[in-house]
């Protein structure tokens, strides 16, 4: 159909009324006459190119074309005029769609005569008013590159290089376990067994439960030892069934695994490329510095995220949050990635975080939202080089080549968050121009950040930082 043929149609007329948090529900009718339209030209294209026995290529009759193919190309017919009308409908309205609409095309019917309605949801970017952002109290911490933190940057480089071999001696807080696993629910029945399953000795989740005292019960333990659990499924547990429900766990220790570390000397200064112990050490010593000025700008980016997220009244469309589960798990990683932690511990870390994911993926979104509207109100835009430059430090801390690691961040859908991460970071740098900042010994900060309520459960009425009236 030509521009001008189109534009000579009765347009689709739309009303959209409210549907929830950050909803919409469109209604919408088609007028007869633009169905018509686009019913003979769908026949007219399909009769020039429709190949029917004893016919040459567009000379079957349009009475064989429509019992030969009437149903499927009116199913077609249907399916772009619901499609053209919900974009219609999104753009005459301005609405910022941010899912998939949703609507059951199979209770759509195109009518023989008269005019096709329907209705269909849609989440759209919630709408909400930033708080002030002028002279935010934000806290700094203290954090020097000192002889204690020097020390455990050195450990850290040890570890990496150790080895693990077999231990018979009791298990210690250094060792990880190996152990089968097996866990019951109320009813008596085995909800699942895992054997070979490998534990660090410290607080940690089994089968979908969290157990702060994991790491007391397995220290001091023995080959074949039997240790039993008692916990609740949370709510968002991954088996519905077992949800809200006593679980027991029985833990039967079959390895135990201890690290034996390198000695810091000379021949492992020189492994590492430096001419001696010294220069090894200064090494570390500039990297804890650069790394001391990130934790620093963390803690203060932490306590911006807390003061927007107690002061801004945003409701989430409840589906939206469901999906964001992926992206928390994807960001979570990517930031874990960011602070240089080891693969292995990254899949550890969002094993756990995949259990708490739902309220976090709650504050996830809020902030998303929030940051999009500061970034945009600053006027900030992300440039691809600052991407890159952000790739390179990541390709550097891990020891692979950019474009390795860049393919491996788009396979696993991540390369979105790392520009969201580079964007939040400018919008906090922003923020932070104009607060007002106050330098605090990094224990005093540690303690009330540990009196703090969880991100997860700020809200409009939940205390956090303060805001200056100044």
């Amino acid at each position: 159909m030509s521009e001008t043929a189109e534009q000579t149609l009765p347009e689709s007329t739309f009303s959209i009324e409210e549907a929830g948090a950050a909803r919409k529900r469109i209604k919408v009718e088609v007028p007869a006459e633009r169905i018509k339209a686009k019913i003979e030209e769908a026949y007219s294209e399909l009769q020039r190119d429709a190949v029917l026995p004893g016919f040459r290529r567009g000379r079957a009759p349009k009475r064989l074309i429509e019992k030969r193919f009437g149903g499927d190309l009116k199913q077609t017919v249907k399916q772009q005029l619901v499609a053209e009308a919900y974009e219609q409908a999104i753009a005459k309205n301005s609405l910022e769609a941010i899912g998939e609409p949703e609507i059951d095309l199979s209770k759509v019917e195109l009518p023989e005569s008269g005019a096709m309605t329907f209705a269909l949801e849609v989440e759209v970017t919630p709408e909400f008013t930033l708080p002030s952002i002028e002279k935010v109290a934000v806290k700094k911490p203290k954090l020097e590159a000192n002889e204690e933190r020097l020390n455990l940057a050195v450990d850290n480089l040890r570890k990496h290089f150790g080895h693990w071999h077999d231990s018979t001696e009791p298990v210690k807080e250094t060792d990880t376990v190996v152990a089968d696993v097996k866990v019951v629910g109320e009813d008596g029945a085995v909800v699942t067994e895992q054997p070979g399953v490998t534990l660090a000795v410290k607080a940690g989740n089994i089968a979908g439960v969290r157990f702060e005292d994991l790491g007391d019960k397995l220290k001091g333990s023995k080959i074949n030892d039997l240790i039993k659990l008692e916990g609740t499924a949370p709510a968002d547990h991954p088996e519905e069934k077992v949800r809200g429900k006593k679980l027991s766990i029985e833990i039967t220790i079959k390895g135990v695994k201890h690290m034996h570390l390198p000695e810091v000397n000379q021949d492992f200064a020189q492994m590492l490329g430096f001419e001696n112990v010294d220069g090894l050490k200064k090494d570390l010593h500039d990297r804890l510095v650069v790394q001391l000025e990130q934790e620093t700008k963390n803690a203060m980016a932490q306590q911006i995220y807390r003061y927007l997220l107690q002061n801004t009244n945003l409701e989430l469309p409840a589906k939206l949050s469901q999906r964001q589960m992926g992206n928390v798990l994807r960001r979570r990683a990517l930031d874990l990635m960011q602070k240089g932690v080891p693969e292995a511990e990254i899949v550890q870390h969002i094993d756990e975080l995949r259990i708490s994911s739902a309220q976090q993926a709650a504050v996830d979104l809020r902030l998303f939202f929030i940051m999009s509207k500061l970034a945009t109100g600053f006027g900030i835009n992300v440039e691809q080089e600052e991407v890159n430059g952000r790739l390179v430090q990541l390709a550097e801390q891990y020891g692979q080549r950019p474009e390795k690691l860049a393919r491996q961040l788009q396979q696993n859908g991540q390369m979105e968050q790392l520009y969201l991460q580079v964007r939040d970071g400018k919008v906090v740098d922003a923020v932070l121009a104009q607060a007002e900042i106050t330098e605090v010994d990094e224990k005093t900060l540690a303690e009330e950040f540990k009196n703090l309520p969880p991100l997860a459960n700020i809200g409009p009425n939940v205390t956090a930082v303060s805001h200056s009236n100044k």
